[in-house]
């Protein structure tokens, strides 16, 4: 699993925004927490902050967000993990040289 779909709703915007956890945002999570991704995998053991964080990360890596951790979160709603299988792959925006 290194594709995580997220999508975050906010208090003031129910319409949210969707983005896809990858690689880079797993492993810093792994750094942050000194945590296995794999804990994604056991909701029982899940904790409302990695979620979080993790959402914000991703959302910080792709310029969604300019908030600091804590007062992002004070405008969350609600955040919904969907299907790694089902994450969009999104195209590469050049063609990437090879050889």
């Amino acid at each position: 699993m290194l594709r995580l779909p997220l999508k975050v709703t906010y208090e003031d915007d129910a319409s949210g925004v969707e983005v896809v956890a990858s690689a880079p945002d797993l492993i810093q999570f792994e750094r942050h927490f000194d945590m296995p991704m794999s804990i994604f995998g056991d909701p029982g053991a899940l904790r409302i902050e990695w979620m979080m964080w993790l959402t914000w990360t991703t959302l910080k890596r792709k310029n969604l967000t300019k908030d600091d951790f804590d007062t992002w979160s004070e405008k969350v709603e609600e955040i919904t993990f969907g299907d790694p299988d089902e994450a969009e792959i999104t195209p590469l925006e050049n063609s990437q040289l090879t050889g």
